[in-house]
């Protein structure tokens, strides 16, 4: 073998020996998430606050067997750990389209009574209808991938097909207005003489436990009537009774309590009334020959809340007397 052909097989042998040692190069640029399918809609666990990148709601969406309040939005190219990724797996969105995420923050503690058969829940975007995969309970997300710049309707269906806006955050009865407007001519009032109550308590948390005060005003106005702005028609033989000033509060900022579940209406007939869902104060359906009856305070926390009374704060009947 010539000299010039040794110094090249031992070149090669070389590059080979310092090839086996070497570790390998990181490829550079982002990773590939995969991508979601166009049509991609999903419902996830989030038991955090307002994400960072998305838009704070306070927006009630509601039925006469649903409510849902929403307490952020946001906009994602893509999903990841602090969007609710962890769940749906990260991912990007599918080609020229978007993942549309609205969330029902933990904390929703609006009311609405059960219905009887659950409620056929449906996301449309376009032309195609999915039904969501699980309900969106409180501490839930819901993802739905649009072209980029579309909308996606929440449809329920209750009594009559219910919608809302996934991208404006908007849909059924604002919460802003509908339950403080006017009544229509020809509603009637019903009135009462103490429409305030204050009660102290002691209650247990995971956390915090002590003394908590509570306050509950029934505000001036009722109205007693077939048909409410925002709220619509009574059942049949039925009137709405409705105290839209009533609050209920408590003297720890970070304590609620659940006004529609502390304030119950005893008819003259000794059956109670029928609560019903109400962005705020308070909703009965009364017989239509209803002309007068007993409110119960009894302060109760949200069904939700990790809160409960050691001892209960004291009881208060406040009687409706016609108008």
């Amino acid at each position: 073998m010539s000299r010039s052909s040794v110094f090249a097989a031992s070149v090669v042998v070389g590059v080979l020996v310092a090839g086996c040692g070497a570790k390998p190069v990181p490829p550079t640029g982002p990773v590939d998430l995969p991508a979601k399918p166009a049509d991609f809609v999903d419902v996830f666990t989030w038991s955090q606050g307002v994400p960072a990148g998305a838009r704070p709601l306070s927006t009630v969406f509601k039925g006469p067997h649903f409510s849902y309040g929403f307490g952020a939005l946001a906009v994602r190219p893509e999903l990841d750990e602090s969007s609710g990724g962890l769940e749906a797996g990260p991912a990007r969105a599918a080609s020229g389209h978007e993942f549309l995420v609205l969330y029902r923050l933990q904390g929703d503690d609006t009311f609405a009574p059960a219905p009887q058969t659950p409620l056929a829940v449906d996301v449309v975007v376009g032309a195609t209808r999915k039904r969501l995969p699980k309900p969106l309970e409180r501490g839930t997300g819901l993802i739905v991938s649009v072209p980029v710049g579309a909308d996606a309707t929440l449809e329920v269906t209750d009594d009559k097909p219910y919608q809302f806006s996934v991208r404006n955050g908007t849909g059924g009865t604002p919460p802003s207005t509908s339950d403080n407007a006017p009544a229509k001519a020809g509603v009637t009032q019903v009135r009462w003489q103490d429409g305030t109550y204050r009660g102290n308590g002691n209650y247990q948390g995971q956390r915090t436990s002590g003394p908590l005060a509570v306050t509950l005003e029934l505000g001036a106005r009722s109205e007693l009537a077939t048909t409410l702005p925002g709220i619509g028609a009574a059942p049949a033989r039925q009137l709405w009774l409705r105290l839209p000033d009533a609050k209920i509060s408590t003297d720890d900022a970070d304590l609620k309590l659940d006004l529609a579940r502390s304030v119950s209406l005893m008819l003259a007939t000794g059956k109670q009334a029928s609560t019903r869902q109400s962005t705020s104060g308070l909703l009965f359906t009364v017989p239509d020959s209803f002309t007068s009856g007993v409110l119960t305070v009894e302060p109760q926390f949200p069904v939700t809340s990790t809160a409960r009374w050691a001892q209960k704060p004291e009881t208060k009947q406040i009687p409706l007397l016609p108008g």
